[in-house]
């Protein structure tokens, strides 16, 4: 999409995002800060990051998906409403808060109201006009990220709009639009925290570090239920022990099998009512491939370890 903000005297709503949450998979408020600067003396931060095949689906794909979005919108409304489709020209600003936000698309709703459903919950009942950000991700099928709800947010907020949807292009081209109301309590803390960036460009106040370290570990010794806890752990662990034993044995058995169909120089076999399949698998030769870059993502590790009192 076109950029219509200047990184030296105002903040993009794309970018709004890093500033709320610290980070994203993306870029955080430090590097967001390094930007401004830059562009301040005259520096242009070039934005290919390693995500540029992503960035150029999305550019790609955008105009598409506004009119397949404005579509489906209109196939949702009554016969007496419509849902339109108003291609942007220009950012809407917040000079006060030099803010910036270039929408995708403007969505208006005539003749009535329009009821979007919603994938995360109750359906929404929208009127007049509405934000419209398109998003592409080959690997998330969830709903959109929390950065992604903040630049709607921002957008809203520019525009003074009720209402905004994100419509989402995501694997094996799951098409979903996700309707969002105006939420006042995050708009707040947008200002809040765009003032505080405004304030660190301004003073030439770097963020500290983000500290993404080992959580601290607390203690469970004062809950009454220690003693059931601990019983649990100690199941645990004698599962995991005889899970362990069960597989080293479970290989050792096919290990057997596959020699005797080797010694038999066959791939099948039949033997007391069972079927012993050791078939060759053979795979084309595949050509060497680039693959492409991944958002960062997280998830959790489960374990125990054994405390040594000293």
């Amino acid at each position: 999409m076109t950029k219509w903000s200047d990184d030296a005297v105002e903040l993009g709503a794309s970018k709004v995002g890093a500033i709320v949450l610290g980070e994203t998979p993306f870029q955080t408020n430090e590097q967001v800060r390094q930007i401004v600067m830059n562009a301040r003396n005259g520096v242009t931060t070039i934005d290919r990051t390693m995500y540029a095949d992503a960035q150029d689906r999305g550019n790609y794909l955008e105009e598409p998906l506004i009119y397949w979005s404005s579509d489906k919108l209109d196939a949702m409304c009554a016969d007496e409403v419509a849902c339109n489709y108003i291609p942007t020209t220009e950012a809407h600003r917040k000079t006060d808060l030099r803010l910036c936000a270039s929408l995708d698309a403007i969505l208006e709703v005539v003749g009535g109201e329009l009821t979007i459903p919603n994938p995360q919950g109750d359906p929404i009942t929208v009127k007049g006009y509405g934000a419209l950000e398109i998003k592409t991700d080959g690997w998330d099928d969830g709903p959109p990220r929390a950065e992604q709800v903040i630049q709607l947010q921002t957008q809203m907020l520019c525009a003074e709009f009720e209402w905004g949807v994100i419509a989402k292009l995501g694997p094996k081209l799951k098409f979903e639009l996700y309707p969002y109301r105006r939420s006042e309590k995050l708009i707040k803390l947008i200002m809040e925290k765009i003032a505080d960036f405004w304030y660190r460009v301004d003073m030439d106040h770097p963020y500290p570090p983000i500290d993404n370290g080992k959580p601290e570990t607390i203690s469970l010794d004062h809950l009454e239920t220690k003693s059931e806890i601990v019983q649990i752990i100690t199941d645990y662990n004698k599962c995991k022990a005889e899970m362990k034993s069960w597989k080293l044995r479970m290989e050792e058995c096919q290990e057997a099998l596959e020699l005797v169909l080797d010694e038999q120089d066959a791939e099948y076999a039949k033997v007391g009512g069972y079927k012993i399949n050791f078939p060759i698998v053979k795979r084309k030769a595949q050509p060497e491939k680039v693959i492409p870059a991944k958002p960062s993502t997280e998830h959790r590790r489960f374990s125990i370890e054994e405390i040594n009192n000293e």
